[in-house]
């Protein structure tokens, strides 16, 4: 008989455990802990690495991204190659051997461009939007992208000379960017960072690729050269 009810009690508690269970994994309440990734979601349970796409505009990058050090100097090939594809894709600048290869009124919108978005993927013009930038503005941008400013900014289609300023209305550039970074190589005093780019998550449709080459400019990494296909 003591046996009995034993058995009972315990078939009880299990019942009770498993429900507890169950309502907890129901509950809307209860949430599931969030990735605090602002590009991707990782699954490092073995294999192949996974991407979820997020709301809004991103970069998705894969591939040798780790930071390398040049000269001493940190150099974060996932921002460069980004830029190179800003560069290539929205600028159309794919073969410069120098910053002064690239037409002056480019250069100027790149830099004023910058000076509003760190990214310019992520730029977005839903309502009408019309900046202006002073000259020093342009020239700060400038000699942070690509390590000098020496160049005639007021010749700029951009700049009106009436109101020293120069003027824009913001472009649409906003776009999901996947991309994998395949080498970087470190040579003296610049890296030299080869991308992939696609059309998809997924990775299948070729989009592009890139070689962007970085060099050490006053303490800093800046963009040197850049060629792409």
């Amino acid at each position: 008989m003591n046996k009995s009810i034993s058995a009972v009690i315990s078939l009880f508690c299990s019942a009770a455990v498993c429900a507890s269970v169950f309502c907890a994994c129901s509950d809307p309440n209860v949430k599931p802990e969030e990735n605090s990734s602002d590009s991707y979601v990782v699954d490092v349970s073995g294999g192949a690495e996974s991407e979820t796409l997020l709301e809004g505009f991103h970069s998705y990058g894969a591939g040798k991204t780790d930071p390398v050090e040049v000269s001493g100097v940190e150099v974060k090939v996932g921002d460069f190659a980004l830029r190179s594809y800003e560069l290539a894709f929205m600028m159309a600048q794919t073969n410069f051997d120098k910053p002064g290869d690239i037409p002056l009124d480019l250069l100027v919108q790149y830099a004023f461009s910058h000076t509003l978005f760190k990214n310019l993927n992520e730029m977005t013009n839903h309502a009408v939007q019309y900046r202006s930038a002073s000259e020093e503005d342009i020239r700060a941008e400038l000699k942070k992208q690509f390590g000098t400013d020496d160049f005639p900014v007021t010749d700029s289609v951009l700049y009106n000379p009436e109101k020293k300023l120069f003027e824009m209305w913001i472009p649409e550039y906003g776009t999901n960017i996947f991309y994998t970074i395949d080498a970087v190589n470190v040579d003296g005093s610049q890296a030299e960072i080869i991308t992939t780019f696609y059309n998809e998550l997924e990775r299948k449709t070729l989009l592009g690729r890139t070689t962007i080459t970085v060099k050490i400019s006053d303490g800093a990494p800046v963009i040197a050269s850049l060629k792409a296909e």
